[in-house]
């Protein structure tokens, strides 16, 4: 799996090469994400392989539904809201078992690439959205075929939710505002 894509080499060649850490904090722009992973992945028994999907691979934002609101509703401006729903997002993934190691970019680019390991049945793993804002990334576990967990934005506070999932071979992104009811979803192609 090449976690650079050729178009996102050319774009972003200062972070050519990642950094795979656990001891670093999520850092502000325009310094590159390093993850921080704590707690221990659970037993094999929280995958059934038959069960789940595999996200391994390169993912292009095809299109996106109620983005504006949702950015809007976690405090974003309308002018980040609106340039957010029009830049191309780009997911590499590299899903091995219980393991998902990731990269996430925008093309032209919002700030630096981010990246984050996660396990499933991790405790929380930090991360940084495509802005740069910290995250939370809470208790990920398979529900069936949906990849589930809590997302918590620290500064300022907002409580959702996320999923992933695959629909009608698309990857799609799912999160919820529960508490002002809001959603979105990003549905991802593969990239050729």
């Amino acid at each position: 799996l090449k976690l650079f894509s050729a178009q996102a080499a050319s774009s972003q060649a200062v972070l050519a090469c990642p950094r795979w850490t656990t001891d670093r904090p999520c850092p502000s722009p325009p310094q590159p994400m390093a993850p921080v992973l704590l707690g221990a992945p659970q037993p094999a028994a929280v995958l059934d392989a038959k069960k789940t999907p595999n996200f391994s691979g390169e993912w292009l934002l095809e299109r996106s539904e109620h983005q504006v609101a949702f950015l809007r509703a976690v405090g974003y401006s309308a002018l980040i809201a609106q340039t957010a729903d029009r830049v191309q997002a780009l997911q590499s993934i590299e899903h091995v078992g219980a393991e998902l190691r990731c990269r996430f970019e925008t093309v032209p680019p919002m700030a630096p690439a981010r990246f984050a390991v996660l396990n499933v049945g991790d405790e929380e793993v930090r991360t940084c959205d495509e802005v740069g804002r910290e995250m939370l990334l809470l208790k990920p576990v398979w529900k069936g075929e949906v990849l589930s967990a809590g997302l918590r934005y620290v500064k300022p506070a907002h409580e959702l939710r996320i999923e992933r999932y695959m629909e009608d071979g698309r990857m799609v992104e799912h999160l919820r505002y529960p508490c002002k009811g809001v959603e979105m979803r990003r549905i991802f192609k593969r990239s050729a």
